[in-house]
């Protein structure tokens, strides 16, 4: 055994020799005909570069600096402003005097992304914040690079159902079928916002509104019937997300709905939602949730279609139409859109109208420069009958609570003005859902009659 066992010993040591002599440098092999190439393989990158190169990119990003987005508001002398917050303001005290970090939940690059990462702004606002660049929408991983079987998500930082900003309990969703959508993108901020400091709700008796006393704001009265009451009062300022309560300085709030119902309430009106179906009209408002834009057409597919061939200023990253996707659905969409807006402008006229046959409860006034009529509240004390105040301004240090209000405001009447808000604050002048649009119109000329 132990013959056999030093014989195996002898030949794994010449193997062992043998085969570092084929390392040699003086090893020629024996020369032979080349083989044939193979198939070329898949750029492993082929995929990604589609989108992540110079290329592509660049025209996106031209794109997006002709967008409100990325250039701003344009102001009556041709500049453009960016719309932008995020640093709150408190008093001396330390308390919170204005809740910028509420508003930079949209208006801000840093509050946006919080809002996705975190669910919530930062409650002390921002000391550096700027518009809301390429990084606010996208700037995530690939929730899959298999674009084939699970589509491209374009590494967008939310495409699930967002939250409702006048009531979190419930979400929002783009996606007709409950799924995801690139729309909820636009959503998370185009839709019904409420006033920072929490007073502000939609002007039902289910909302349960109260002021800031703890009093109900709708009641019942067996003569005039549901009335609505308009509030404002001067208090120390209250104790919120982080902040204390005023020791000395105070604070005015109040319900006013000309600081309610946001501007660019898009969202709303494409889904057919948040409007009031007032009680005691003829017109009923259509089914939530079934407009053919809604059902048929999102956000996306209009405002980021293609460019018209031979321009750059719409579609794409402009968020501006180039009617490329009507088409499909419209001969004409541009003369169709052009009759629309006028058919638009016609019926609001008459829903200002019938607000200025009103002047107890309304003011209409006319633009010096654009020449267009705006509705506002004639919010007064129906005690002394003077105007509502105005004044003493935030950030005195007078000791004493300043309280008025306005009980007798029909409920209808303010639920018209809400209608009213919601219709105009969409700048697409109703073409989001026209059948909606033009149902809350009409709704809301009967409840003022």
């Amino acid at each position: 055994m132990k013959t056999v066992t030093q014989t195996w010993l002898v030949v794994l040591g010449l193997l062992f020799f043998a085969l570092q002599g084929c390392s040699h440098d003086d090893y020629i092999p024996v020369p032979g005909q080349d083989g044939a190439d193979g198939a070329p393989g898949v750029s492993g990158t082929a995929s990604c570069e589609a989108c992540h190169s110079v290329e592509h990119k660049q025209p996106i990003v031209d794109a997006y600096n002709l967008s409100v987005h990325g250039r701003g508001i344009q102001n009556a002398d041709g500049s453009f402003t960016k719309h932008i917050y995020g640093t709150n303001t408190v008093l001396p005290d330390g308390s919170l005097n204005s809740d910028r970090a509420f508003c930079a939940e949209c208006h801000s690059q840093e509050g946006y992304i919080d809002v996705k990462k975190y669910g919530k702004p930062n409650p002390t606002g921002y000391a550096n914040f700027g518009s809301i660049s390429c990084e606010g929408c996208h700037g995530v991983t690939h929730r899959s690079f298999n674009f084939a079987k699970d589509g491209n998500d374009y590494g967008l930082r939310n495409i699930a159902a967002v939250p409702q900003k006048i009531n979190p309990a419930f979400t929002l969703n783009a996606s007709p079928t409950g799924g995801v959508s690139s729309a909820n993108t636009c959503i998370g901020c185009h839709q019904t916002r409420p006033d920072s400091n929490g007073y502000y709700k939609r002007p039902v008796i289910e909302s349960g509104e109260k002021d800031a006393s703890g009093v109900v704001v709708i009641t019942n009265d067996p003569v005039k019937g549901p009335l609505y009451r308009f509030w404002s009062q001067r208090k120390l300022a209250d104790a919120v997300k982080g902040y204390p309560a005023g020791t000395t300085y105070y604070k005015n709030y109040s319900n006013s709905l000309d600081r309610a119902v946001h501007v660019s309430e898009q969202g709303d009106l494409w889904m057919g939602i948040t409007g009031i179906d007032i009680e005691g009209t003829a017109t009923r408002l259509p089914a939530a949730k079934t407009a053919k834009h809604y059902t048929n057409a999102s956000c996306v597919q209009c405002h980021m279609d293609k460019p018209k061939a031979g321009t750059v200023d719409n579609g794409s990253h402009t968020m501006k139409l180039s009617y490329q996707t009507c088409v499909s659905c419209h001969p004409a969409p541009e003369t169709l859109l052009t009759s629309f807006h006028a058919k638009f402008d016609t019926e609001v006229a008459k829903l200002i109208a019938a607000f200025e046959a009103k002047p107890t409860y309304f003011t209409v006034t006319v633009s010096s420069t654009t020449g267009v009529k705006s509705v506002t509240i004639k919010t007064f004390d129906s005690t002394t009958g003077t105007p509502f105040p105005t004044s003493p301004a935030s950030g005195t240090n007078t000791p004493t609570t300043w309280y008025q209000s306005r009980t007798d405001f029909p409920l209808k009447y303010v639920q018209a003005y809400w209608n009213y808000k919601l219709i105009v604050g969409d700048e697409g002048k109703g073409v989001h859902n026209p059948p909606y649009t033009m149902a809350l119109i009409q709704n809301s000329i009967e409840a003022l009659k």
